[in-house]
């Protein structure tokens, strides 16, 4: 038996708390929800638990890859690991194999089989952004085009998921960023300051230059927590604006859950600051997860797409 907050979120009560091990003070509603949803699917797969319910004990989530609900995707991303140092890629191993309510193992668990298969990739992203995509032909992750490059932000900024496509013979991008139980101030004020004062001169420019924002914007959008969004945003459209034009049409597209309450009131914070509401204007595309997980379970409608919406959404 669960209770209700605002007839939305369903907090876990003190008996499930201490049963399933999910009794952690600084949880806000969705991420208490989410923690509940991660821990009781660890204890349906009889998994061994690490310091709180939704985290696997840490030699068995390494061994076993039972992050990660498919063999390809275990593969998938063990590989994208093993390449990371190469790449620069920033992968956070002990949230990869043991934190069930990571988002980094979220992003292979939904996007991973489409990586395999550019079919279902376009059939699932053709119901997603319908008139927008005609064809997928590769789905990446963690990947930017150049960390550290200031033709792009100069910073380290990358989508946790890239999904290239064409339409009408152009060449388009979907850059996502996906979050699940973030509240969007994870990262401190300090150390967002610290690297909007390092790349200060190219997130104005991108900023001011390309008619996305209003006027007097950057105070606000320097800070958490709406600085994340800001940069990743900020990198969608240095790609875009490449001299090079590699892309001829490309968005960003902050996935996150409905019922996540951070994220909603970040989303319609940071959407004041844009120049128009028009997603077609701002390449500014917030979207809810479920309708992500549905679309993807729907079209495969197999034991681990199933899974994969018990397992996220409960």
């Amino acid at each position: 038996m669960h209770t209700r907050n605002n007839d939305l979120i369903m907090r876990p009560t003190e008996k499930e708390r201490l049963e399933f091990h999910v009794d952690y003070s600084d949880d806000t509603e969705f991420s208490a929800h989410g923690r509940l949803l991660q821990s009781r699917w660890r204890a349906s797969k009889g998994y061994p638990m690490g310091k709180y319910g939704n985290f696997l004990e840490t030699e068995f989530a390494k061994n076993s890859k039972a992050n990660f609900l498919t063999e390809r995707i275990q593969l998938l991303a063990a590989e994208e690991m093993a390449k990371a140092k190469a790449s620069g890629a920033l992968f956070h191993e002990g949230r990869m194999w043991a934190n069930l309510l990571s988002s980094q193992p979220l992003c292979f668990n939904l996007f991973g089989e489409l990586s395999f298969d550019t079919d279902a990739a376009t059939a699932c992203f053709k119901k997603l952004f319908p008139g927008r995509v005609d064809r997928v032909s590769s789905v990446r992750f963690e990947y930017s085009p150049g960390r550290g490059d200031t033709v792009y932000t100069g910073d380290h900024s990358a989508f946790d998921v890239f999904v290239e496509y064409e339409r009408d013979g152009q060449k388009g991008f979907l850059g996502i960023e996906v979050k699940y139980a973030e509240s969007l101030r994870e990262e401190q004020l300090k150390k967002s300051m610290e690297t909007f004062d390092k790349h200060a001169a190219r997130y104005t420019q991108l900023t001011e230059s390309h008619g996305v924002f209003g006027p007097d914007v950057i105070a606000a959008l320097r800070r958490p927590p709406l600085s994340q969004i800001w940069r990743d945003h900020l990198l969608s459209i240095a790609l875009l604006n490449h001299p090079e034009r590699k892309y001829d049409e490309g968005i960003f597209v902050f996935l996150f859950p409905s019922l996540n309450k951070q994220c909603q009131e970040g989303v319609n914070e940071y959407a004041k600051y844009l120049a128009s509401r028009d997603e077609n204007m701002s390449g500014f595309c917030p979207r809810h997860l479920e309708q992500f997980i549905h679309t993807v379970a729907d079209h495969y409608n197999t034991d681990w797409s199933n899974e994969l919406r018990s397992r996220y959404l409960g």
